[in-house]
């Protein structure tokens, strides 16, 4: 058992507890190849982290509670959706339809898409063909040796996604939390910079089973190239 990082308070999604994206980048980061990563418990703020090998998988814990699994990554040959490319334009105006206002927002503080200054604002609205997006930049303020900061991407890519799957389809307005998650970077991806964020049901059912959903997303420049995608999987909590 090996520390290897802690979540600071600056990178919390829900208040009081770390984002999911940003823990699951470091895990990936720490064990250094593709893995498709499960949360198994919320993620400490400020605590000294460990990883564990297994050998066929990792986990994440809290050395003062090691039977407690945060986060549990097994080795995955990655496969991807895809869909059709989105403008930073259309992304914008589906940004503006994000439909939730500040007063009702669950993870105000989240640094990818809460509501301060400090946030990316990544705030997915609906397209009008079931698929949701959000333009997305990362300042240079988030940038080390002119490198940006990546976990970022995974942050944007988890919150898009779950505004998806939240609040799109027949079952409108449920909040899911992630259990799956995987992100690829397929290329360069610069500060200051307006990308298109965009989040649909990928190859997975098209809405929700039962407690459960599948979401992919997809990052895209201006000339419409793919630079980031992800998978995902969500479940609502049980009410009652």
């Amino acid at each position: 058992m090996s520390i290897t990082f802690r979540i600071p308070t600056a990178r919390q999604g829900q208040t009081g507890m770390g984002q999911g994206g940003y823990g699951c980048y470091q895990l990936q980061q720490a064990i250094g190849e593709p893995v498709s990563i499960a949360l198994r418990s919320p993620l400490p703020l400020e605590t000294d982290l460990a990883v564990i090998d297994h050998g066929d998988r990792w986990t994440l814990v809290d050395p003062q509670r090691p039977d407690t699994i945060i986060l549990e990554a097994t080795r995955w040959d990655s496969h991807f959706a895809a869909t059709e490319p989105v403008s930073v334009a259309s992304a914008d105006a589906a940004r503006a339809a994000f439909p939730l206002t500040d007063d009702e927002h669950p993870a105000p503080h989240c640094c990818s898409c809460g509501t301060g200054p400090e946030s990316l604002r990544v705030h997915a609205g609906p397209l009008g063909d079931g698929r949701w997006a959000t333009p997305f930049r990362i300042p240079e303020t988030h940038t080390v040796d002119g490198r940006i900061d990546e976990s970022l991407v995974w942050m944007a890519v988890d919150c898009a996604c779950g505004w998806f799957t939240s609040h799109s389809g027949d079952q409108n307005g449920g909040r899911g939390v992630t259990v799956q998650f995987a992100v690829d970077i397929v290329a360069p991806i610069e500060a200051e910079t307006d990308y298109a964020l965009v989040a649909w049901p990928g190859d997975y059912a098209p809405d929700w089973d039962g407690r459960k959903r599948g979401a992919a997303a997809m990052l895209f420049d201006r000339d419409g190239a793919v630079v980031a995608r992800s998978r995902s999987f969500w479940v609502r909590p049980a009410t009652g």
